[in-house]
């Protein structure tokens, strides 16, 4: 599980940062998608998703009117089925196509429980899990920013933000 300080792990190599840059700049010009799992000895390993926002999109535009071009959606078996081989969710990754690297609106609500009104605190579904966003411009990586939900102030909170050098693993990652 992430850890709820304000550190920043040293789980974060630059070959799981390559490697993770490489799928979700793949997956261009569509938001990719992935997860960071911890297993044996709290080891991270990156695990490539696919996006099925479009699939959901064409069964039911009305309830899923956005697309993998501007949201991203993990088929909910793949946690099932890390939880079936013990894996801990630790981040959850997505990538912005072109706009930056940012919480987005959508992506609090994908990340939180639904709310009856503004007023009431948000809850996150994944209360231990970070969010990884990547920005990628072009096809191309140009950097990430991790967030974590911040219990005292009711919010996603950035907690590191990662060059586009660390992403490429040309850089160990800085605390």
């Amino acid at each position: 599980m992430a850890s709820s300080s304000t550190t920043i792990d040293a789980r974060w190599t630059p070959a799981l940062l390559d490697e993770l840059t490489r799928w979700v700049s793949g997956a261009y010009p569509e938001e990719g998608c992935g997860l960071i799992l911890e297993g044996d000895q709290r080891a991270w390993r990156f695990h490539p998703c696919e996006n099925v926002a479009d699939k959901y999109h064409r069964l039911d535009p009305e309830q899923y009117p956005r697309t993998a071009r501007d949201f991203y959606m993990i088929d909910p078996m793949e946690f099932v089925r890390a939880d079936e081989r013990g894996e801990a969710l630790a981040v959850i990754v997505h990538s912005h196509p072109d706009v930056g690297d940012y919480f987005s609106a959508e992506d609090i609500a994908a990340a939180t429980f639904p709310r009856d009104s503004e007023e009431e605190p948000l809850e996150p579904i994944y209360p231990d899990t970070d969010y990884l966003v990547v920005s990628v411009r072009q096809g191309k990586a140009d950097g990430a920013t991790l967030f974590r939900f911040d219990e005292a102030l009711g919010a996603f909170a950035s907690v590191k933000r990662f060059s586009e050098q660390e992403l490429r693993g040309m850089a160990a990652p800085v605390a």
